[in-house]
């Protein structure tokens, strides 16, 4: 599934559906969202699902060098879905870069949880 806008309590969420995808999927859907976010009329609000998705150096060296000057130009908080084992590092390194530019990032259990945070 690409990256979409959905609805939630009245508020418009960027959801990326990573799951199950290989690197370079990966990172081909971060661009995807990358675009979506910079191409959005105001600040955007955005959940990341990475279950069983592949993550690779590629991966972590395209959201180093993208993902903060993005984030600090139009998102307001980054949800992530599927932190589980060796992505706990990929969260630590995802929260450490995006704290850099005042954008609070947060690893959750369940969808509800991170829609009803990013939200609040």
């Amino acid at each position: 599934m690409p990256a979409k806008w959905i609805d939630y309590k009245g508020r418009r969420v960027l959801y990326a559906d990573y799951r199950k995808l290989s690197s370079k999927e990966f990172v081909a859907l971060l661009e995807e969202a990358d675009r979506m976010i910079l191409e959005s009329p105001g600040r955007v609000l955005y959940l990341g699902n990475i279950e069983d998705a592949a993550v690779s150096r590629e991966v972590m060296d395209w959201l180093r060098r993208h993902g903060p000057d993005t984030a600090k130009k139009k998102v307001d908080r980054i949800a992530i879905l599927g932190v589980t084992g060796v992505k706990k590092v990929l969260m630590d390194a995802v929260t450490t870069i995006f704290a850099r530019v005042a954008v609070p990032a947060r690893p959750f259990r369940t969808e509800q949880e991170a829609l009803d945070w990013l939200v609040k």
